[in-house]
């Protein structure tokens, strides 16, 4: 039985990200249950996008830092999701989708010069980097 590990990575006045380590498996109807579930932190929600790229830098340096499943996702979305100065990743899970091992990924994001009221789901296959599903909620 593949053991559970949520970590809760909030420092006080830093980043609000939760990463899930548990191998769960979904189909994409699951997904997009968690999607609408998992709602961004409140330390992000009406955040401005002015602020996005700072709150994405410390979120990453926070993964980075608890370890080295967290820290492989950090360094993914780093190279995979390039900062637009327009989203702030808030949920990661190592999981397994519609049969393969995948990364699950929901950023808070908004319009230029607006807040970060939306959020995107992204799910990536973990051995090709392959986009496999995405989907917005604003």
């Amino acid at each position: 039985m593949a053991s559970l590990l949520v970590l809760f990575l909030v420092a006080c006045g830093g980043p609000d990200v939760t990463f899930v380590s548990e191998n769960a498996v979904y189909t994409l109807d699951d997904i997009e249950a968690l999607h609408a579930s998992q709602r961004p932190p409140s330390s992000l929600a009406g955040a401005p996008v002015g602020e996005a790229s700072e709150l994405r830098h410390d979120a990453l340096v926070e993964l980075r830092s608890r370890g080295n499943e967290s820290a492989e996702l950090a360094e993914f979305v780093t190279v995979a999701l390039a900062d637009t100065g327009r989203s702030v990743l808030y949920y990661g899970e190592a999981a397994v989708v519609e049969g393969s091992p995948a990364w699950v990924i929901l950023e808070a994001w908004g319009a230029e010069g607006g807040t970060l009221d939306s959020t995107r789901l992204w799910v990536f296959d973990r051995a090709s980097g392959s986009v496999v599903y995405s989907s917005t909620s604003r």
